[in-house]
């Protein structure tokens, strides 16, 4: 299955209306803190928020929500699992969660309810309920984690099943539709992030959503929003602009998707977070529009062993399909003693051994929060394996040598952005012991000169694919709060400068500023013009921002990395005002260089606002994170 446009559309329009799901669950992290209907956040200690009596494992944040929400819980078994059938999962099942278990015990009732299982499709391991389950049989028999949790979690779900009232439907094999629901909820559930980016629970939509199919260079986005509380039906929503297209597929398949789309009055989870798609690029009628699944910058070795791993597909998209290869994995991917030499005079670079020791790094530091340890091991790597200036003498007998825009970079820029700024908040928070609180300033400044390469970095990559839209909002605005806290971090107050920050950017196109559609060549001018300013900027306080940081002052810029060779693409500023600027070069923390980092900050903030608001909307939290900090700056200036 797949899904193409039925008429034209340009970026920054949505695609399809709020899709409801079929079932949902919460991460048990957050069963207490969060409500199991809508998802969202319970008022502590609310007279309001009420719990099932029977497991008292799910609560809800209004007797709407408890009605909407409470047959499907105790029918379907979930409510059994908690009572009687946890305590029988192993260790590391319960270490790693049970919403997708749950997810699947609601799925199979949802479905099972409204006629959408297939006895053909169950016993041709195919499909369930318009969803696609192919793979389930090359994951068994690879026997990893992923195949343990299948057979383990049909057990536990066929278990909490049977304990109900109601009765269900049955196959020849007793465990197959269950394990095919489980195996459905792993390939087809998304992460559900409605605040501050964090995945309280998963959701499974029907084929309205899950029959958009992976690129690697994607056309679309979406988004989650609450469902409102005053609407007597699911959806209000809008008629979709992609409609499925495929050939041969079965009669119940297509059933799935007629009952979704005919029936919204019935759907299952009537206060679930929806999903909307969203285009993120100019698409042509009939084109098929794609979102993704994984994470976009990592070789083409490494997202096909992701998709396998959990799809069990290989891609065949354009940009895994390019020969020669594209310019966004040229750069990601190659020595930097091969970026100006032809293609096939490249030998692949052997990176293995500096994945290995950031990865360790990383895990150390996450497992137990020793941030200098973090940023002393990978500080060291990059150290050693990055170079600016290349000699032929100097390389001789080295594996690899990284350039700034290298994946490992991405990957260091990362971990040491937020290592360190875990180091300054704790400095200031009086929480970390064993480092001089006069630290807090060089920490801040670290912090701040990482995200800012991290940000400008992902920029030259967006700016030859829009694919790399929605990591770049992310990174802008961690660039911007970074660039604002280490202003705060200095002696004085921060808003004695706003006044003398220059808070002018490119003008945005008037359809933008209304969130309607936009023409790519209008967003196109806009990007570049935030870049120049960025860039402008960048040219003063640079310097300063890497003092004391051996592997970011091998960094000429952070914003325009044309210095690295021809491969690179052009620089944003002519020559001669890339020379001028370059001449202006202060080194000590001036009241001129706090205003020039205010402005870059506001920059950046401001840029992702603008960014977020044609990727995901002007409802997005990051959308109104970013405005939130721009109203804030706004009041004392």
């Amino acid at each position: 299955m797949e899904m193409r446009a039925q008429e034209s559309v340009n970026m920054s329009e949505d695609l399809t209306g709020a899709i409801a799901p079929y079932a949902t669950a919460l991460h048990d992290a957050f069963l207490q803190s969060h409500c199991s209907s809508c998802f969202s956040k319970l008022p502590s200690q609310s007279p309001r928020v009420m719990s099932c009596t029977t497991c008292c494992s799910v609560r809800y944040c209004s007797s709407e929500c408890l009605s909407s929400d409470s047959v499907v819980h105790s029918s379907c078994g979930e409510c059994c699992f908690f009572v009687e059938h946890l305590r029988r999962a192993s260790p590391n099942y319960v270490t790693e969660g049970t919403s997708d278990l749950r997810a699947a015990l609601r799925l199979l009732y949802v479905l099972e309810m409204n006629g959408l299982v297939s006895s053909d499709q169950i016993n041709h391991y195919s499909r369930i309920g318009g969803l696609s389950a192919s793979g389930i049989e090359e994951a068994l028999e690879e026997g990893d984690e992923i195949a343990e949790r299948i057979l383990e979690g049909s057990l536990l779900m066929s278990s909490a099943r049977k304990a109900r009232a109601q009765t269900y439907v049955s196959f020849l094999d007793g465990l197959k539709v269950e394990r095919m629901a489980l195996w459905a909820v792993i390939t087809n559930s998304v992460e559900v992030q409605l605040d501050e980016g964090l995945a309280m629970g998963i959701a499974v939509y029907g084929p309205g959503f899950s029959w958009f199919n992976h690129s690697c260079f994607p056309n679309a986005s979406y988004r989650f929003v609450l469902a409102p509380k005053n609407e007597d039906c699911i959806s209000a929503k809008s008629k979709s602009r992609a409609v499925p297209a495929s050939k041969g597929v079965a009669a119940d398949v297509w059933h799935a998707w007629h009952y979704e789309e005919a029936d919204s009055t019935n759907a299952p989870c009537k206060y679930g977070p929806r999903v909307v798609v969203r285009c993120t690029k100019p698409i042509n009628k009939g084109d098929e529009v794609c979102i993704t699944y994984i994470d976009l910058l990592q070789t083409k070795e490494a997202r096909h062993s992701d998709l396998w791993l959990k799809y069990k597909f290989i891609c065949s998209c354009n940009r895994c399909i390019a020969s020669p290869e594209s310019y966004v994995d040229l750069i990601l991917n190659r020595d930097a003693r091969d970026l100006n030499k032809p293609e096939d005079a490249i030998a692949a670079p052997i990176v293995e051994d500096l994945d290995d020791d950031l990865q360790q790094a990383i895990s150390e530091y996450s497992l137990g929060d020793d941030a200098k340890a973090c940023c002393d091991m990978i500080e060291s790597m990059l150290s050693e394996n990055l170079m600016r200036v290349l000699h032929k003498g100097e390389l001789s007998g080295r594996k690899q040598i990284l350039h700034p825009l290298h994946r490992v970079c991405f990957t260091a820029y990362m971990a040491l952005a937020s290592a360190y700024r875990f180091r300054a908040i704790s400095l200031k928070t009086g929480s970390l012991h064993g480092e001089n609180s006069d630290d807090l300033f060089r920490m801040a400044k670290a912090a701040a000169a990482y995200s800012l390469v991290l940000a400008g970095a992902m920029n030259h990559l967006f700016l030859s694919e829009c694919s790399f839209m929605m990591p770049l909002s992310h990174f802008l605005i961690g660039a911007g709060q970074s660039l604002f806290f280490l202003v705060e971090s200095a002696k004085g107050e921060t808003k004695q400068y706003l006044s003398e920050a220059k808070i002018t950017f490119p003008s945005r196109p008037e359809s933008s500023a209304k969130h309607d559609s936009l023409k790519y060549s209008e967003f196109r001018s806009t990007c570049e013009g935030f870049g120049k300013r960025m860039l402008s900027l960048s040219f003063h306080c640079w310097s300063f921002l890497v003092q004391g940081l051996p592997c970011l002052e091998k960094v000429k810029n952070p914003i325009d990395f044309s210095w690295l060779g021809t491969t690179i693409h052009q620089s944003l500023l002519p020559e001669e005002d890339y020379a001028n600027l370059s001449a202006q070069d202060p080194t000590s923390f001036t009241k001129e260089q706090k205003e020039c980092i205010l402005s870059l900050a506001i920059c950046c903030v401001t840029y992702c606002k603008y960014l977020t608001s044609i990727c995901y909307g002007p409802q997005h939290y990051l959308s109104v994170h970013a405005k939130g900090i721009l109203e804030g700056i706004s009041i004392f200036t």
